[in-house]
């Protein structure tokens, strides 16, 4: 029965992603991955040809796996299991099984693809063996992670110090085996004894709220991720004051506060107000320019920035999807030509100032190449009245 269970609800998720995945890897997603693969293999190459040996490349490979070898847990349970499946606990053993074989394979992407960056980087300076025994040591690292990810569920650890210590751990054992591979014990001691900790932590029997809402926040934060790409309607839309972003926000004039401009100042304050969005525009910028900074190259620099603002473009279409059909044109009726119009000034004034601090990101790393930062504003306005219409066309569709 719980075997039926999971199959039922892992062929529900894997629909999920296979819904989102078609509009995530569109063409031309997946044009910009093959091209900045291709930029970034080759300036790979490239410094793997001029660096020398370094602590400091060794400390990047390492940290870069710490931080990707970071495996998913996902048992694909519901509020309401609270309530039917405590009963059938001791019969729930090939339900979570399945649970962890489809967890596994969940999160071997991101590791797979670091790993070949890494191991371009680790052949500066180190023979066969050491890179045999850090890779070998990354996969005792991923399963061991997973092992206490799993575990740490049924405790009273909190997920972002579980994240913290594997992290720690993953980086020391790495390092440790980079600068003498005979210390490779240490960091099989190290999951040793977290391990330990783990299962001398959890409780005597399943918790099922924990279960259950873990589940909950995996699933949110993998709609958020998803959100970056493309509209989400199961996402929980939640909002977040946050003080230092108050002097972005200016009281309307008197003679603005009508139908025709308010829109524009709503638009403007949901942006600042939203839970997610204004942090992931952040990271977004701030992301982009440390690969741009660190790589170096004119061409990374150029396609990263134009993939950076078409991300962004895509993240503020979002909020006329999500707030122009909720309460606003309830509470202020007015037509759906105002509200168009508003989003239009207010998205095309964000939108530049955008392209303006991605062109300043780009004038820092190649300050000789300056004329190719015109062109940003350009793409940012093409790329806005393109999303735009598409928002419209489908508003029109749905009103139909």
């Amino acid at each position: 029965m719980s075997s039926k269970l999971f199959n039922t609800r892992m062929e529900e998720d894997i629909k999920i992603r296979s819904y989102y995945g078609k509009f995530i890897f569109n063409s031309h997603f997946l044009v910009f991955l093959m091209i900045a693969g291709g930029v970034l293999l080759y300036t790979l190459l490239g410094l793997r040809e001029t660096l020398s040996p370094s602590i400091y490349i060794d400390t990047l490979c390492a940290l870069l796996m710490a931080a990707v070898l970071q495996p998913k847990y996902r048992t694909l349970l519901k509020e309401a299991d609270m309530l039917f499946l405590p009963p059938y606990e001791k019969r729930m053993t090939a339900y979570f099984k399945r649970a962890d074989i489809y967890s596994l394979s969940l999160g071997l992407a991101l590791p797979a693809v670091t790993s070949v960056a890494v191991l371009i980087l680790l052949s500066i300076g180190h023979n066969l063996t050491s890179i045999v025994l850090f890779f070998l040591m990354a996969v005792l690292l991923y399963f061991s992670a997973f092992n206490i990810r799993r575990l740490s569920v049924n405790t009273d650890w909190k997920k972002w110090a579980v994240t913290a210590v594997l992290i720690i751990i993953n980086f020391v054992s790495l390092m440790l085996v980079l600068i003498q591979p005979y210390l490779i014990t240490l960091g099989l001691l190290f999951i040793i004894i977290f391990t330990v900790i783990m299962k001398k932590s959890s409780f005597k029997t399943l918790s099922w709220l924990n279960y259950v809402q873990y589940e909950k926040e995996a699933l949110q934060q993998y709609y958020q991720t998803v959100s970056m790409f493309t509209n989400v309607k199961r996402i929980d839309k939640a909002f977040k004051r946050r003080r230092f972003l108050d002097i972005l926000l200016w009281e309307p004039k008197a003679e603005k506060f009508n139908k025709k401009y308010m829109y524009e100042y709503l638009f403007y304050r949901s942006f600042m107000r939203d839970h997610d969005l204004p942090m992931i525009v952040l990271r977004i910028i701030i992301l982009f320019f440390i690969t741009m900074f660190w790589i170096g190259n004119l061409y990374v620099s150029l396609i990263f920035s134009l993939f950076g603002i078409y991300l962004i473009v895509l993240q503020m279409s979002q909020i006329y999807t999500a707030q122009a059909y909720l309460l606003w044109p309830k509470v202020w009726p007015v037509s759906r030509t105002y509200i168009q119009d508003s989003y239009i000034r207010y998205s095309h004034k964000v939108v530049f100032v955008i392209t303006l601090l991605f062109a300043v990101m780009f004038t820092i790393t190649h300050p000789d190449k300056l004329y190719y930062v015109l062109a940003f504003p350009v793409w940012g306005y093409i790329l806005n009245r393109v999303l735009s219409k598409a928002i419209y066309k489908k508003e029109r569709e749905l009103s139909d």
